[in-house]
This record gives C-alpha cells, sequence and structure tokens, in this order.
C-alpha cells in the first residue's frame, strides 16, 4: 500500500511541476531548485527527484550533471521540429475525435471553443489564451480514446507554450481554425477534422518559420 501511495505522490509532484511549466511560473531554462519546489509542494525531494526523472522522458526538464534539473529550453529550429511532428500527429487524433468521440464530449469542446472565442474579443493579449488553446487540442486528443497519443501531444503542446512569446499567431484566426476543427468533428467527418487540424497546426509552423531569426535573438537576448 504504501509503494501505491508514494507512486500516487510523484504522479501528483509531476502534474503539478507539469502545470507550472505549462502556466509559466517556472519558465524554460530556469533551475529547478530542490529545497524550495519541496517545500512548495509540500513533498520530500524522493517523489521530486521521481517526477524530474519523468519530465526528463517528455523533454521538458534537462538534468545537467553536477548542476542539477533545468526546464528545457528550446531553440527554433528545435521547436520547428515539434511542429513536425505535431502536424503528423495531431490530425490522427482530430479524425479519430470524430469518429470515437461522445455527445458530451463534443459538446464540452463546443463550449471551450466558445470559451476561447470569448477570451480572444475581450482581450487579444491575455496569457490565458495559451492555456486554452492547450485545453482544446488536449481534449480532442482525449476524445480519440488515443492515450499514447494523449500523453505525447501533451508534452510537446506545452514545449511550444513555454517556449513561445506571446500567442505566437493572431489568435483570432486560430478561433476561427478551432471552429472549423470542432464543427468537423461534430459532423463526425473523419477527414475533414484531419484536414481542418493539419491546416491548424501548419499554419503555426509556418509563422514559426517566418519568425525564426525574431526568436533567435529572443532567446539569446534572455537567456
Amino acid at each position: 500500500m504504501a509503494k501505491l501511495e508514494f507512486q500516487d505522490l510523484s504522479y501528483q509532484v509531476y502534474e503539478a511541476l507539469k502545470n507550472m511549466i505549462l502556466g509559466g511560473e517556472i519558465k524554460p531554462g530556469e533551475k529547478l531548485r530542490q529545497d524550495e519546489l519541496a517545500g512548495r509542494l509540500g513533498v520530500s525531494r524522493t517523489p521530486l527527484l521521481s517526477a524530474f526523472s519523468k519530465l526528463e522522458k517528455e523533454l521538458l526538464v534537462e538534468m545537467v550533471p553536477r548542476r542539477g534539473a533545468f526546464v528545457r529550453r528550446f531553440h527554433a529550429e528545435e521547436l520547428v521540429h515539434v511542429y513536425d511532428i505535431r502536424i503528423r500527429l495531431e490530425p490522427l487524433g482530430a479524425r479519430e475525435a470524430a469518429t470515437h468521440g461522445t455527445e458530451q464530449q463534443v459538446s464540452e469542446l463546443v463550449d471551450m471553443c466558445e470559451r476561447f472565442r470569448a477570451l480572444v474579443n475581450s482581450d487579444p493579449e491575455n496569457e490565458g489564451i495559451k492555456r486554452q488553446d492547450y485545453a482544446f487540442h488536449m481534449k480532442i486528443m482525449e476524445m480519440s480514446g488515443n492515450n499514447l497519443l494523449f500523453t505525447i501531444i501533451s508534452s510537446f503542446n506545452i514545449i511550444a507554450v513555454a517556449n513561445v512569446y506571446g500567442f505566437f499567431k493572431d489568435p483570432r484566426v486560430s478561433a476561427a481554425e478551432h471552429q472549423r476543427i470542432v464543427d468537423s468533428i461534430a459532423a463526425q467527418d473523419a477527414e475533414r477534422a484531419a484536414d481542418e487540424m493539419y491546416i491548424h497546426v501548419n499554419n503555426s509552423r509556418i509563422h514559426l518559420i517566418s519568425h525564426l531569426s525574431e526568436f533567435e535573438e529572443r532567446y539569446v537576448a534572455d537567456y
């Protein structure tokens, strides 16, 4: 029983750290100070180190010998590679979501799409837009019923959110793209859902490539 409790605690710490990276509470390149985090989360170092190990496997944390653990920071070219992967896997998730998603899940996805658009219309500079976008994408991956795909995309989406300044591209464009994805999934049109997701992720990839030099300048200045 003690082992199960430890595993549960380690997972809770892992989820907490993942959410802190997603929310920008700890930023790319920042050192994960064990004593500070242990006190903040109310845990010992053991589940904390277990969480670091899991996050390292998901490319969110980098363990540097004799220096400790850091939130991994990605160069612009590496982010392009992240989008190369997303552009192939997320259409699969959208296709499966259109096939396997329940009425309840579709209803929840519609609500998320509306909340995203409302936030964009009220304050397009709001940092919360990135979290709403992440939640939207992960809802679709959840609807696919593919747990491994969900885990993979979760990490890659957090990498993109954590390493990009602002919302990346015009959030009004994303809101319109989200709506087309939702409409396709609601209509159970698997191929159109996959196509719309491809367009959506590829547009972000194109935007990143067109701003590579600007991104690297910020990276160097901020490092």
